[in-house]
């Protein structure tokens, strides 16, 4: 009996962290808008267009996270004047990606380790994406 109470103790565990990827970040809970679609048809390649969503702003391109369409991917799309510019994945939940101005962008659990940081400033543009700039 002790070992069937156990396994039904360890099931609902189990479904909680198999549910753990780039799927269960907040911005994918919420239904895709027109704003969070990408007119640029080059920025489709390797992401699943319908879980692109707007992020927010930053130096002038607009971030967007997406699934990839391969595996369990968190895809970070950068678009200016409306055309695709650079586009990072990662396997899981997060990455991180360093602009040519050194501004940092962290999306959904990836954090720079402290020492790279410095004395950055954090900025949240959604739940899962913040960014590091530098006075």
């Amino acid at each position: 009996m002790r070992s069937s109470a156990k396994v039904l103790l360890v099931l609902p565990l189990l479904g909680l962290l198999a549910g753990c990827t780039a799927t269960t970040l907040p911005e994918f809970q919420a239904e895709q808008t027109d704003r969070d679609v990408i007119r640029d048809t080059s920025a489709h390649e390797g992401v699943d267009v319908e879980s692109t969503r707007y992020v927010g702003d930053v130096e002038g391109a607009e971030l967007y996270l997406a699934r990839g369409d391969e595996g369990d991917t968190l895809c970070l799309i950068h678009i200016r004047d409306q055309e695709w510019e650079q586009m990072g994945c990662g396997a899981g939940l997060g990455l991180g990606t360093v602009l040519p101005s050194g501004t940092r962008i962290e999306a959904g659990t990836f954090r720079f380790p402290a020492e790279e940081v410095g004395d950055g400033e954090r900025e949240q543009l959604s739940e899962s994406v913040a960014v590091i700039t530098y006075p």
